[in-house]
């Protein structure tokens, strides 16, 4: 019994110690609570020989993401008419990031990203004019992130592979409305009409810029980086994989970005991608970025080829933000069928609101397919639209 006695007063003693410190660093919390509380715990169980068992929550979590809304006025030589859509390019959407640390190495980043699909100004046409009703939200991004500071990162789940992005490097600051080799934001959905009648071709369909497998489910892994260069590689199912080298820096007072990247895909008529892109920027605003690629398959009407140029000028405008111009020109061969050559020409503007991280442009696209034997009408799109950022 007195045994018992004892071990129940050493309990009662283990119990108020650890409340009185409880009690010390929720009053010390306006300085540096959780810390002091820390420390007096530790000095507790050093002191007493006790153990004390706590659950410690250190995952932190952010939500961000934009709405993107656009007006187009699109005319595809045979119907014309005025459409109200999410920005394709860059759809609005919402994310959740956690974040936690698990030593000076390690930390640990899950991210969850939907993006909302209705009315997508890749699928909408004047042709059908009604609404574009497709999936609300989809799955853009559903992963876990193992990052380490002098190992690299490991991507594992839904998100972008190894080679997502190397058709893409662009410094100009334009790429949510105006994506290299991306007809996506006006225009993409429209049909090409020959002689007043639909040949059934959509302008998406003639252009691409091979830019890889997009986002799946994945392993990826990407290097850390030295001097500014950088591996990252993927593996998804059915043994697609991915690898790219990147570079990212300055050079004299240039800005350059940089990719090349080769992609298998056995899903796809055993595709292997080729690509590449650069883009540089000089110190008082212009950027020059350029990209190409070839498509390999084992079915020689959906290989292809991809030529791209673009030209920007960035400079503070206003008072409100800086203000963005560019022009590009996009050139491919053999997407949709044999001996199809399809090009097309944007111009437009971007002005950032800085203070409410706002940005609304206006933009015009030209395409134009040429299929020897059915001569088509030009597409004509122009649009104006705003992103707010949250």
């Amino acid at each position: 019994m007195e045994k018992v006695m004892q071990t129940r007063f050493k309990l009662l003693g283990s119990t108020a110690l650890v409340a009185s410190a409880l009690v010390i660093g929720a009053t010390a919390a306006s300085a540096d609570g959780h810390k002091a509380l820390e420390k007096r715990i530790k000095a507790i169980e050093a002191t007493n020989n006790q153990q004390v068992t706590r659950a410690k929550k250190t995952m932190s979590l952010t939500v961000s993401g934009h709405v993107a809304r656009n007006i187009s006025y699109s005319d595809n030589g045979v119907n014309s008419g005025i459409l109200h859509t999410t920005n394709g390019l860059s759809q609005t959407r919402v994310r959740w990031v956690g974040k936690g640390t698990i030593n000076d190495d390690w930390s640990v980043m899950t991210n969850i990203e939907m993006g909302n699909n209705t009315q997508n100004s890749g699928n909408q046409d004047v042709t059908a004019q009604a609404d574009e009703n497709g999936t609300a939200l989809t799955d853009r991004f559903s992963e876990i992130r193992l990052i380490s500071k002098s190992l690299g990162t490991i991507y594992i789940g839904q998100g972008a592979v190894g080679a997502d992005g190397v058709s893409e490097s662009d410094l100009s600051g334009t790429g949510f409305v105006a994506l290299p080799g991306s007809s996506g934001v006006g225009g993409g959905a429209e049909f090409f009409h020959s002689a007043g009648v639909n040949t059934g071709v959509t302008a998406n369909s003639t252009f691409s810029n091979f830019d890889s497998l997009g986002r799946q489910g994945r392993l990826r892994y990407d290097t850390p980086s030295f001097g500014g260069f950088q591996v990252t590689a993927s593996h998804g199912n059915k043994d697609q994989s991915t690898v790219a080298l990147r570079y990212g820096g300055k050079m004299g007072g240039v800005s350059v970005k940089a990719a090349v990247g080769y992609t298998h895909d056995t899903i796809s008529s055993s595709q292997t991608i080729t690509n590449g892109s650069v883009s540089v920027l000089l110190p008082m605003g212009i950027s020059l970025s350029v990209g190409a690629a070839e498509r390999d398959t084992d079915a020689a009407a959906t290989e292809g080829s991809w030529r791209y140029g673009k030209l920007g000028y960035m400079f503070k405008g206003s008072e409100l933000g800086e203000t963005r111009l560019w022009v590009e020109y996009n050139y491919n061969e053999d997407v949709a069928a044999v001996n199809d050559e399809a090009e097309y020409f944007s111009a437009g503007v971007i002005q950032i609101v800085e203070p409410l991280g706002m940005e609304l442009f206006l933009k015009h696209i030209n395409l134009d397919l040429d299929r020897p034997g059915t001569p088509t009408d030009d597409i004509n799109t122009t649009s104006v639209g705003i992103r707010v950022s949250f």
